[in-house]
């Protein structure tokens, strides 16, 4: 027989001692194909595992003996979970069902075995997998912000090297009357700025830690929340002393989790991020009190908290690059039980992130002359957090407006605002940005530049912000000029 009429087979490419990994999938899409092909490449190349895939086929091999064999010889089969693989599996003939047909078989067998491990990539593990497989421990690769790190995870698993193997037991400890009673923990509470900050980041990078993570920032939400929840009687006039008391008492209230925030915003992805969004939307509830009196001005102290961590969370976003989350935010909408409001709720851009104090009202409050007081307040405030990611007290306020300028043109596409179409917020960016745009080599003007060199390309609209579209955002940003020569205060 002629060389050429020989049909390869991957079997015979196996290299001795390294695992062997069969990988079941659907052929839900064209893209969901090249991305398990990249799963496969990638243990291959980086990880040198021997996968077995059946895009690896050459023409004319039978795909029955394939999965026979591989899922026979296989140290561990790779099931990728979708919605469709389920249904093909269960529903369907041909290549899907037969190939379940194998699995159910070796597992009802041999039901003890980890030989079969879940991977999903769509939908949720109780909508992907059958019944026999979604009980099984697998792992979550929906997120490509997370693919490396779940791909190393992965890796070391199929290697027999998993890297959330528990420790070697300790030495017998000797139990005696004088035995010394280990002290418990800090409590949450006790921990530090620093070390709440610490707490974060040691979580962020330690893999299966998504429940520590959670009532980590929900247990620090729960605090915050019951700090201003105490302080939210609002039946008394503002005088600059109590202003100046309910700026502290917010700001301490959430100050450790503006500075998670901003590492989250960073180093984390998309899930644990809009933790902190469900925090903001928290901080902006007041629960109605039968017979309560509030006075009108002094009720929006309660949404100080929220904006502190709302602009907090902008800036990271503007700093890092990270713009996913502003969908989220500009998107989300405060129920009814809101300090506003008992029984109408409002845009969350709406409450936390404009002022609702006139300027010459609040400049009383502050002993200060500012055009745009609330602005000033703000960056002030934030900037302490943010000197250690910035060059300068000035660079951090290239990046404030950048922040400021950008929340304003979303506020108006997404029409968060009570005068909907019309409405473009203010604040220091309209005075500044024309001074930073003369300067040229700020962040600012970096920022906005980059829009227009890049249009599509440009990162924001990459990442979903006007709809991926240029035109959208150029038409937004012309009409915000509009708005602020008419409406922006500039004296």
């Amino acid at each position: 027989m002629s060389n050429f009429s020989n049909i390869p087979s991957q079997f015979d490419d196996l290299v001795k001692d390294h695992p062997v990994v069969f990988i079941s999938y659907s052929w839900d899409s064209e893209d969901h194909k090249s991305w398990v092909r990249k799963l496969s490449d990638d243990l291959r190349t980086k990880y040198a595992v021997n996968t077995l895939l059946d895009q690896y086929n050459r023409g004319g091999y039978d795909l029955i003996q394939f999965m026979n064999k591989g899922i026979e010889i296989a140290d561990r089969v790779i099931l990728i979970g979708t919605p469709a693989y389920r249904e093909k599996s269960e529903k369907y003939d041909g290549g899907a069902k037969y190939e379940d047909q194998l699995i159910s078989a070796e597992l009802y067998h041999k039901m003890g075995s980890s030989k079969f491990i879940p991977v999903l990539r769509i939908g949720k593990f109780d909508t992907s997998f059958r019944s026999l497989i979604e009980t099984r421990t697998g792992y979550d690769m929906r997120e490509d912000a997370q693919y490396e790190t779940n791909l190393h995870i992965l890796a070391a698993e199929l290697w027999n090297n998993p890297l959330n193997a528990a420790p070697a037991l300790g030495p017998k400890p000797e139990f005696t009357l004088a035995s010394t009673i280990i002290p418990s923990q800090k409590s949450l509470k006790e921990l530090s700025c620093d070390q709440f900050v610490e707490e974060v980041k040691r979580l962020l990078s330690t893999p299966h830690s998504e429940i520590a993570y959670t009532e980590l920032i929900e247990g620090e939400t729960k605090r915050a929340y019951e700090t201003i929840q105490v302080n939210s009687n609002y039946h008394f006039s503002i005088t600059p002393e109590l202003f100046s008391q309910y700026q502290e008492i917010h700001f301490k209230a959430v100050e450790k989790l503006m500075a998670a925030s901003i590492i989250v915003v960073r180093y984390g992805d998309l899930k644990q991020q809009q933790l902190f969004v469900d925090t903001v939307l928290k901080l902006c509830i007041k629960p109605f009190v039968n017979g309560e009196i509030t006075t009108e001005g002094t009720n929006y102290l309660h949404l100080l908290a929220a904006t502190f961590l709302l602009y907090t969370i902008g800036v990271a976003c503007i700093k890092f690059s990270y713009f996913q989350l502003l969908n989220v935010i500009f998107k989300t909408k405060v129920p009814a039980g809101n300090v506003f409001s008992p029984s109408y709720g409002f845009s969350l851009a709406f409450l936390a992130g404009t002022c609702h104090w006139r300027a010459d009202v609040l400049n009383i409050y502050m002993g200060s002359t500012w055009i745009y007081p609330f602005s000033e307040l703000l960056w002030r405030k934030l900037y302490p957090l943010f000197k250690e990611y910035t060059i300068d007290m000035e660079d951090f306020r290239c990046i404030y407006c950048a922040w400021e300028h950008l929340f304003s043109l979303l506020y108006h596409h997404y029409q968060c605002g009570l005068m909907h179409q019309n409405d473009f917020t203010t604040g220091l960016f309209v005075l500044k940005r024309v001074e930073f745009f003369r300067m040229q080599d700020n962040f600012y003007t970096l920022f906005y530049n980059a829009a227009k060199e890049r249009k599509d390309q440009w990162e924001p609209l990459k990442q979903g912000l006007f709809e991926g579209k240029y035109t959208v955002f150029e038409q937004t940003y012309n009409e915000g000029e509009e708005y602020y020569k008419k409406y922006g205060r500039w004296r």
